[in-house]
């Protein structure tokens, strides 16, 4: 008989059947751990870049305000020419700068958000809400700049709009970061341990997180880093 009238079975043979098994193993395993780790730095790459935007915008805010930065909340904003301030948190006075022509009411509206999708939404917080987006404003520059008065005022640190002029170290002034609440003060050890658990730990990109400065440049800190360097105690 010939040997080349001699067929090959159809069908692959048990040795390559596990080979290919393997492979998918293997390929299933790689994608489980690094494709979520993958996913993750997009989005803490994606937080960061939205976090570099506000600067911009809250100067113009401050241009606009005789230099003033909007306070944490109840920032006074006349909208559609009417002669009644509407009454803003820092997060809702970015929207209108950003969509003048859109009703304030909007800016609580979830199905809004979801449909436009603003860069004030932290893709890192899984439980963001129109309310607390992600982002929070340094409520220790208000209360820093309040304390340093000779008659400190009789308010809410977070109804406080801070002049620029009353910031002498915008470079050492930290002033948004990624946040649970539309403001933060980190200004304890305790403040920065929240950082490990629940909510507070998904903002952290590789055990850090990144904060913008008064004067628009952003740095990845821990939160322990952040407390050790005394951020909280500027502006002075």
């Amino acid at each position: 008989m010939n040997v080349s009238d001699v067929r090959k079975p159809n069908g692959f043979t048990l040795v390559e059947l596990l080979v290919v098994i393997v492979i998918i193993a293997a390929l299933a395993a790689l994608s489980f751990t690094v494709l979520p780790r993958m996913m993750r730095k997009a989005k803490a790459t994606e937080a960061m870049s939205n976090l570099r935007q506000f600067a911009p915008l809250l100067t113009t805010y401050a241009t606009d305000h005789s230099m003033t930065l909007p306070a944490a909340e109840d920032n006074q904003v006349v909208v559609d020419g009417s002669s009644t301030p509407v009454l803003l948190k820092w997060t809702e006075v970015c929207l209108n700068q950003l969509f003048p022509d859109v009703a304030v009411a909007k800016f609580i509206d979830k199905a809004w958000w979801e449909q436009t999708k603003p860069f004030l939404r932290n893709p890192l917080f899984k439980g963001w809400t129109p309310a607390t987006p992600g982002y929070a404003l340094n409520e220790m520059i208000a209360r820093n700049v309040d304390a340093a008065r000779e008659n400190p005022l009789a308010t809410d640190p977070l109804k406080i709009a801070v002049p620029l002029a009353a910031i002498p170290d915008p470079a050492r002034t930290p002033w948004i970061a990624p946040g649970l609440d539309f403001h933060y003060s980190l200004s304890a050890v305790s403040d920065a341990t929240a950082f490990r658990t629940g909510g507070g730990k998904d903002l952290l990109s590789d055990g850090k997180f990144s904060v913008l400065f008064v004067d628009g440049h952003v740095e990845s800190l821990t939160p322990a880093e952040y407390v050790s360097r005394k951020l909280y105690e500027f502006p002075r």
